[in-house]
């Protein structure tokens, strides 16, 4: 047998069926829309959706973060970083309140306590005034003063912040300086109730500590 007989022949490709032609003619204008490209502009709208999104989400945070502006100039930045950082903070009385000193640095809503002390919207700016909250305690009879005591002994990053509070008014100062403002009417209720709650939860403790 030659060689010219062993070789096998390659088939000819199937020829095109009416069928297949006609399918690819029916969807050609699917590819060749020119609606279907996604040119510069569309690049453009998706660059111009995600800058949208970054914007709002950067402004939401922004809502929601503490603003700290008045309230620094009313404390002093040293006071703001106690209340912020401070990792041992007691309830203390003072004129008006009957209940033993309480130890907060546990406590679950510490958190919302120091974001109530300091956001300045939580203010009404425009009755600031010099005179010290011990000082208003003192002249009145209808009260109900406590302090705040933030210290750090474990890092020693500060001294020791006290924050005097008058809870039927929502008057609220330093303990050292005189000055003196009112949290809004939104905040005063709540930190009546917060504060209120640690006095009495020291209570039933001390009730039954035997």
């Amino acid at each position: 047998m030659s060689a010219e007989s062993e070789v096998t022949p390659v088939p000819d490709p199937p020829a095109e069926t009416p069928l297949a032609a006609e399918t690819l003619n029916e969807h050609a204008d699917k590819y060749d829309d020119p609606r279907a490209k996604f040119g510069a502009k569309g690049w453009l709208a998706v660059v111009a959706i995600a800058i949208g999104a970054t914007i709002f989400a950067l402004a939401s945070v922004a809502a929601r973060r503490t603003q700290l502006g008045e309230t620094t100039r009313f404390y002093g930045p040293e006071v703001i970083q106690a209340i912020q950082l401070g990792d041992h903070v007691m309830l203390v009385p003072q004129k008006g309140s009957d209940f033993e000193t309480v130890e907060l640095t546990a406590f679950p809503g510490l958190g919302h306590l120091r974001k109530a002390l300091l956001d300045e919207g939580h203010y009404e700016w425009e009755t600031e005034t010099s005179e010290s909250v011990a000082e208003f305690c003192d002249g009145e009879d209808d009260v109900k003063c406590v302090r705040l005591e933030f210290s750090d002994p474990s890092l020693n990053r500060f001294e020791t912040a006290r924050i005097d509070i008058e809870l039927n008014r929502g008057i609220v100062g330093l303990a050292d300086k005189a000055s003196q403002v009112k949290v809004n009417d939104r905040v005063r209720p709540a930190l009546q109730h917060q504060i209120g709650l640690l006095m009495r939860v020291k209570q039933k403790r001390y009730d039954r500590r035997d």
